[in-house]
């Protein structure tokens, strides 16, 4: 018998990329949630639940063990590792992938909708009984978790429908981070993205989102001045999720840059999917294959690099399209969620 044995003790939000991906692939095979085989693998804090998640694969040659590490840091789970016999993970180092022999890169993904809002209350319900012998989070917690994935996000065809770009325009949503990276990394390329447009004479949409805490204050005391700084391009209030994908969709060109703890972002998968025109910082985690400069994606390595590819980009419609076909090209051969479950399986020799 073929089938898929998945620990039901998973974060929902990040699993979900992946579990679309088992239902994809492995159509046929039975899939049952059952925390028995992996009680040995603890789940007793938040950082447990942010490491990712397990299966089990079973056939008549035997089973394998395969964990998908969604942390954003770039942080090996020993006993994850020591427990698999192929271990996924989203956000290595060069050195990781090397040293590690398990250990496979499988890039970016986002948070998808797999089903109504009633059916997810349910599938949570289901698993959180299933798992609470052996997890210590709350079901509260669980109910967020679960459906954030609703009210957040979207299903997959939403950001693969084909949308009309608009020429001079550009959409941008992100949030102003809040610790030392975000500082001289993801919020000052970000805002230079914005400030580039501006300059290009493009029309723009969205911004980047303050987030009024008292908390961030304590983390970052100096957090106030992305007011005056980024004052022309500041939003205060969430936007829709519908209104995001659409108007990204819509935008000429997209912007990437490494997210929080260096990590690869929900924005990077999420382009490649939509088949954006993407520029980008260099990635400062492993891809499973090396995205190509001019063909996949536009490669900026200074400040003052953002101004031209904006320009060029939004001027040269023959390469905007060629970037597009690119990223989606590149996209269906890596980062859909099929693909890297097959990856995952091929590593230890199942075949489907």
């Amino acid at each position: 018998m073929k089938q898929i044995v998945i620990d039901p003790r998973l974060k929902y939000n990040y699993a979900s990329w992946y579990l679309l991906g088992v239902k994809r692939l492995l159509k046929g095979w039975k899939i049952i949630y059952d925390v028995r085989p992996f009680k040995g693998l603890k789940y007793e804090n938040t950082a447990d639940y942010n490491s990712g998640f397990a299966f089990i694969v079973r056939d008549r040659d035997g089973q394998k063990k395969i964990f998908i590490d969604t942390e954003d840091v770039a942080k090996i789970f020993e006993d994850r590792y020591e427990w698999c016999d192929v271990y996924g993970m989203v956000n290595p180092t060069k050195e990781q992938v090397t040293e590690y022999n398990k250990l496979i890169a499988i890039g970016p993904e986002f948070g998808v909708t797999l089903g109504s809002r009633f059916s997810t209350i349910i599938r949570c319900l289901k698993l959180f009984f299933k798992g609470r012998k052996y997890s210590s989070l709350s079901f509260k917690g669980y109910l967020r978790d679960y459906l954030y994935t609703n009210i957040r996000r979207r299903p997959i065809e939403a950001y693969e429908c084909e949308t009309k770009v608009r020429h001079n325009y550009i959409f941008h949503a992100s949030t102003l981070w809040y610790n030392k990276f975000a500082a001289t990394d993801t919020n000052m390329y970000r805002g230079e993205f914005l400030k580039a447009c501006k300059k290009a004479g493009i029309n723009i949409e969205g911004g980047l989102f303050y987030v009024n805490s008292d908390s961030v204050l304590q983390e970052m005391p100096d957090y106030p001045k992305y007011k005056e700084e980024y004052k022309d391009f500041i939003y205060e209030s969430r936007l829709s999720m519908d209104d995001y994908i659409r108007k990204t969709k819509e935008s000429v060109v997209v912007f990437n840059t490494p997210s929080v703890c260096e990590c690869h972002g929900w924005k990077l998968a999420e382009y490649l999917c939509m088949g954006k025109a993407i520029i980008s910082t260099p990635l400062t985690r492993e891809m499973p294959a090396p995205l190509e400069h001019g063909k996949h994606v536009h490669f900026v390595n200074s400040v003052d690099d953002i101004y031209d590819a904006v320009v060029k980009i939004n001027s040269d419609a023959q390469y905007r399209k060629q970037l597009e076909e690119g990223a989606r090209e590149y996209y269906e051969k890596w980062i859909a969620p099929e693909v890297v479950i097959q990856r995952l399986l091929e590593k230890v020799g199942v075949q489907v």
